[in-house]
């Protein structure tokens, strides 16, 4: 094999491998809160990095994205320039990224929805909660459980 096809063999290779990995999140949570715990495990599995940052006060990070008060949940987490607030599934959070919407600050599962990923049992089925979109121009149901 030539050295211009390995060099260019070894691009491609290195090219994917940055396509397929995933965003960094940074998590704010409080040091005590358990259920944020178990939502940090669930997106570490799915492939994400996860820093977690525990404090007892964040509202600065979602004043930053104009998070509104009634969507409040146990945690924050910025990723790639999006607030996501709670328990929203990852699936939610992968199409987000995907999508990319411009007209969106953050997604929220406002509260702590029992059957929400980090709540809910392993392998049980996430149900009856809403995840929130929200922006400047106010909230839209993203998806509902």
């Amino acid at each position: 094999m030539k050295l211009s096809t390995k060099v260019l063999a070894f691009t491609l290779t290195m090219a994917s491998f940055s396509v397929m990995a995933k965003a960094s999140i940074e998590l704010y949570k409080s040091p005590t809160c358990g259920c944020c715990k178990e939502w940090a495990a669930i997106m570490e599995d799915k492939g994400y990095t996860v820093n977690v940052h525990h404090q007892n006060d964040w509202s600065e990070v979602k004043k930053e994205f104009g998070m509104p008060p009634q969507l409040q949940s146990c945690h924050s987490a910025v990723i790639d320039g999006y607030l996501i607030e709670g328990h929203v599934p990852e699936s939610d959070i992968a199409r987000l990224l995907k999508e990319r919407p411009d007209n969106i600050s953050g997604l929220a599962a406002p509260g702590m929805p029992q059957h929400s990923p980090g709540m809910a049992r392993p392998g049980a089925e996430y149900k009856d909660f809403k995840v929130i979109s929200f922006s400047d121009d106010g909230l839209a149901l993203y998806k509902e459980y």
